[in-house]
């Protein structure tokens, strides 16, 4: 089988809404290219579950009128695959190894389908282990056709898988209601929207008010003078008037209030 590159993204129109009589829907078309030969399909989504089960809905409704349909979910497991094909195909299960359950399933998938042919559609196919996708490789050697259903990471776990080589045919539907550029200005609004919401709340918190500092500043028009006591006026000397001019500097200055202590004995001269 030839693998084919995957394809631009494809719309996809439920059924129930109005079309042209000559148009088909993408359901039908898959449909039909099922029944020209045997292949394996990939459908890739994005993550709008609710329109992938309507186009799986679908899909089914279309395959089912000309071929003999077979679904499995996401949940199984490869051995849970077996007996849950076998219980499709109307097979007994009891006292039977998973090898014989596996035998047992590939052989009837062998013999003819009650309607046309047998097409397995897997849902939530990205969600498959890699034992799981291993199996559904084994299913492919039979004359069965092979749906995988998933949003777009299914397309990377395929990479690495060694189903991806009987993959036929990628197809990326376009399953949003909005076009690219329009769902893009709905997002950039949204965030918007919770910006300005956000700066709103913020504007209208309260601000911690900072505690009263209490300074003591002086109200006087000029620098408190010390006056000394009024009885002890007439005990004092007259001082001089002493007004240091000089500047202020770090070492400290004695202060003198008695004349006599300035008045400092003069030397005899040096004969």
């Amino acid at each position: 089988m030839s693998t084919i590159a995957a394809t631009s993204a494809i719309p996809w129109l439920p059924t129930t809404s109005a079309l042209v009589e000559s148009e088909i829907s993408l359901a039908e078309q898959i449909a039909m290219m099922l029944r020209v030969e045997r292949q394996v399909v990939v459908l890739a989504t994005g993550r709008d579950t609710g329109r992938m089960g309507g186009f799986l809905a679908d899909l089914t409704h279309a395959v089912s009128q000309h071929d003999s349909v077979l679904r499995i979910k996401a949940a199984l497991n490869s051995q849970e695959l077996f007996a849950a094909l076998a219980g499709q195909l109307n097979l007994p299960t009891h006292d039977l190894s998973p090898m014989q359950l596996a035998a047992k399933v590939g052989e009837r998938l062998c013999e003819s389908a009650p309607r046309g042919g047998f097409v397995l559609l897997c849902e939530g196919a990205h969600l498959f282990s890699a034992a799981l996708l291993e199996s559904i490789r084994q299913l492919s050697n039979y004359p069965i056709n092979i749906v995988l259903c998933g949003h777009r990471p299914l397309l990377r776990r395929l990479s690495r898988s060694t189903l991806n080589q009987r993959v036929n045919y990628r197809l990326e539907l376009d399953s949003s209601p909005l076009t690219p550029p329009l769902k893009w200005f709905v997002v950039l609004a949204v965030f918007a929207g919770l910006a300005y919401a956000g700066t709103v709340w913020l504007a209208r918190k309260p601000t911690r008010e900072p505690g009263a500092i209490h300074r003591i500043s002086n109200t006087l028009d000029t620098a408190p003078q010390l006056q000394p006591s009024l009885a002890l006026l007439p005990a004092l000397p007259t001082l001089p008037a002493l007004i240091n001019n000089t500047p202020e500097t770090d070492q400290d200055v004695v202060l003198v209030f008695d004349p006599e202590l300035q008045r400092r004995p003069s030397q005899p001269a040096k004969p």
